[in-house]
């Protein structure tokens, strides 16, 4: 087993005997996708067997540090790997080199060797990847559970932007491959950062965004077509109820009269009450829920004058369809038309429920006090009668 598998196995131990919940970014993972980088990157650079070795040696241990310490993790990190081969030796060269490289990585000098460029370019590989804001968000978070204070999600993506716009690739492999979508990345974080200037909260100037009416009116429209749609259905609903109620009152109700089944005679009257009640009530509620029709005759004078709602199926199914599309056309092109129709289906909706809501008040009005005569009747007879 060669150093490079030794320091594999040594550092994904550590990392399990000494595993941090609070390094969400820092993590075993992302030690593993700089090792990966590190080793791409080196092979396009050409680094000789030696040179390679150290440096993935020096991409396993450049952030074990962060195990045990936050401040000076890369010293740390130097002093786990001088244990590490003490127990694994090799030539003073390679110990110093690997040293250099994770040394490098608190990026306080300019690197001195193409590996230690490498593992600086192979740690920021991130900021080369579409799914950096996601990555970002990790190192937000481990931040926060590291530091007393957390920062502000405008703070935190101000200090990115910082980041990425002072951050340099040295090697010719990064500048061709994370060049170009770090600079996707920086436009994101741009665009992150407006969005969260607008709706600043902790004191700081906020550049409110200027209402646009239309986006109001579309909202307007929407809220209103979906309460009166939903009020459509609980009436719809209700008038199925009593459909279902009456129909079952009316059956058996005929039944008990055809078939003489009642024990007095004089109960005939309650029971003729209730009938006569539960017809009407039967008969409102299936006119609140049934259908109406239009002709659906429109003239191409009225689609030339703009005066047909083309938002109501009755009123544009007669219509060719070449007409009614050139008309939606013209329609979307022109807001005030656009609008005018879309007031003018919300107002004859509003007159459909009008019409349902009054039809289904009658037939639960006619249910409730035909209930209420029969039974007062059916008391009258059994007090007075018998």
């Amino acid at each position: 087993m060669n150093i490079v598998d030794e320091a594999k196995l040594f550092v994904i131990d550590y990392f399990g005997k000494n595993s941090q919940s609070r390094l969400a970014f820092h993590s075993l993972e992302h030690t593993m996708g700089v090792v990966t980088q590190a080793e791409l990157i080196a092979k396009h650079e050409k680094l000789s067997e030696t040179e390679l070795q150290a440096l993935l040696v020096a991409a396993w241990f450049h952030d074990v540090g962060y195990l045990t310490t936050l401040e000076n993790h890369e010293a740390e990190s130097v002093a786990i790997a001088r244990s590490f081969f003490e127990q694994h030796p090799v030539a003073a060269s390679f110990a110093e080199t690997v040293e250099r490289c994770i040394a490098c990585t608190s990026r306080d000098k300019e690197p001195a060797s193409l590996p230690e460029k490498i593992i600086l370019d192979a740690d920021v590989a991130h900021v080369g990847r579409p799914d950096f804001i996601t990555i970002s968000k990790k190192l937000k978070k481990e931040y926060s559970l590291c530091h007393e204070k957390e920062p502000t999600s405008l703070e935190y993506w101000t200090e990115t932007l910082r980041f990425l716009e002072t951050l340099v690739f040295y090697t010719d492999y990064a500048q061709q491959n994370f060049l170009p979508e770090k600079e996707k990345n920086k436009q994101e974080v741009i665009a992150l950062i407006s969005e969260l200037e607008e709706k600043d909260g902790d004191g700081k100037k906020s550049k409110k965004k200027e209402r646009t009416p239309e986006k109001g009116v579309e909202s307007m429209f929407r809220l209103t077509a979906s309460n009166q749609m939903r009020l459509s259905a609980m009436a719809d609903k209700k008038a199925n109820i009593l459909i279902s109620i009456n129909s079952i009152l009316i059956s058996a109700s005929a039944a008990l009269v055809t078939k003489s089944q009642l024990p007095d005679k004089s109960l005939m009257l309650p029971l003729l009450i209730l009938f006569g009640a539960n017809l009407l009530s039967l008969v409102f509620s299936i006119l609140s829920c049934r259908p109406k029709l239009t002709s659906g005759s429109v003239s191409k004078e009225d689609l030339q004058q703009k005066k047909v709602n083309l938002l109501f199926f009755g009123n544009f199914f007669r219509i060719p369809y070449p007409d009614y599309e050139k008309s939606m056309r013209e329609m979307m092109e022109d807001y005030d038309y656009l609008y005018s129709n879309m007031i003018k289906d919300q107002y004859f909706l509003g007159l459909s429920l009008l019409r349902k809501y009054k039809l289904l008040r009658m037939a639960y009005n006619l249910f409730m006090f035909g209930f209420i005569v029969s039974a007062l009747v059916f008391v009258f007879i059994l007090l007075f009668i018998h």
